[in-house]
Parts: C-alpha cells; structure tokens; sequence
C-alpha cells in the first residue's frame, strides 16, 4: 500500500518515523506529490485535515523557505528533504504584497490577484495550496477510483494511529516539518469572517464535499 503524499498531512514526519523504525512498517509513503489517487493501481492511504488549516500551512511553509533550508543543510543527509528551491518571482511578490494567509485570500476573494496564476501556475507555493481534490479528484471522480482507498486518517490522529502500530512519530520540530521550528515568527491562522466563509463556500467548497463524504466511510478512522 502507498500513502499519497499530499502536501501538509503529514507525509515527511511518516518518512522520518519509518526511517527510525524498529519494526516492519505499514505502508510506503509515496516519493513525489505527482502520484495520486487516480494515476495508482495499488490501494492506498491518505489523511484529511481541515482544508483552511492546509492552506495556511503550505503558505507559511513557503514563506518562512530560507530558514527551513538552511536548517536543512545542517541535519543528517537521512533526513534532508526536497522543496527548499529558492522562491520563484511571483512568490516572492506575495510574501511582499501579502504578509499573511488572510491577507492574500482577501486579495484572491476581491479579485486583486489572480486566483488562476495562483491555483494553477507551477511554482512550490501553487503546489503547496493545491486543494484536496488535485491528488483524489472531486466527488464524483473520487467515487470511481474509491475501491482502492484502504484508509483514510484524521491527520491530527496520526501519532495515534500510528502508535497503535508500534511506530512513534517524530517529536522533533524539523523532522515532523513543524512551524514550531520558528517560534520567533508569528505564523498566524488567523482568517476574517468574510474570508472563511469565502474559503469553504467557494474557493474550496469541492473539498469540504469530498471530506464530509469520506468521514461518512467505513474505510475513514477518525
């Protein structure tokens, strides 16, 4: 079995677990974001997190990037990870223009940046922000290719579930990917009102669909 990797549930702490791991591991974590449900032949295991936490993540994963590379030339070579390219032009002109996430989903909810470029374009960010529905499809599509999902996990259930199998996630803030390596910076989740209801209504309505149908499955453990 595979566990798709889509970015920010997860995915780096499981390699870095099974890395330390005493005993035989439950799956392999897949070794790109390229593979997804709809281009795999095997089963596969994925974990769900709430899309707007997802978004804030990848955004301030991308922002905070020349620290978290430079943390990365001095650790174990084991344990160096991909996705510290340097920031693209257009990157860089949103961290300059939007210091936050609500700031940069309120320039994508009035239309003062374009929701396609950002969506869509290839830079690491785009990846980063992609929804849900880019590695599993929407709801109808999923449903077609859904015989081969074997679980679906909760992410903030992880540790648990994988405790339950005799492996511990890494506590470790830079092996876990964690935003707490950079306490000094105050990496807000913060989203106005008007920007949520935008966020789950709108611009991620298909995912919010898609969750709701998984945790409605005997595969799904919360």
């Amino acid at each position: 079995m595979i566990y798709l990797h889509i970015p920010k549930t997860g995915g780096t702490s499981l390699r870095n677990a099974f890395m330390l791991a005493q005993t035989p591991v439950p799956f392999v974590v897949a070794p790109s974001h390229a593979i997804t449900l709809l281009n795999i032949e095997t089963f596969c295991i994925f974990s769900i997190r709430d899309p707007l936490d997802r978004f804030c993540s990848g955004f301030w994963e991308r922002a905070t990037n020349h620290k978290r590379k430079q943390i990365n030339k001095g650790v174990n070579i084991l344990f160096q990870g991909g996705g510290y390219q340097d920031l693209a032009k257009g990157e860089q002109n949103i961290f300059r223009d939007f210091p936050t996430p609500n700031h940069f989903l309120t320039a994508l909810r009035q239309g003062t940046a374009d929701r396609d470029e950002h969506e869509f374009g290839k830079t690491p960010l785009n990846l980063l922000l992609s929804p849900l529905t880019y590695w599993v499809g929407k709801l109808p599509t999923y449903k077609k290719h859904e015989v081969k999902v074997k679980n679906v996990y909760e992410l903030n259930s992880l540790s648990r579930i994988m405790h339950e199998q005799g492996i511990n996630l890494p506590q470790d803030p830079f092996l876990k990917r964690s935003r707490k390596q950079f306490p000094e910076i105050n990496q807000s989740y913060s989203i106005s009102k008007e920007n949520k209801e935008w966020f789950e209504q709108e611009l991620r309505i298909d995912d919010y669909k898609l969750i709701e149908h998984i945790r409605n499955q005997s595969y799904y453990i919360p």
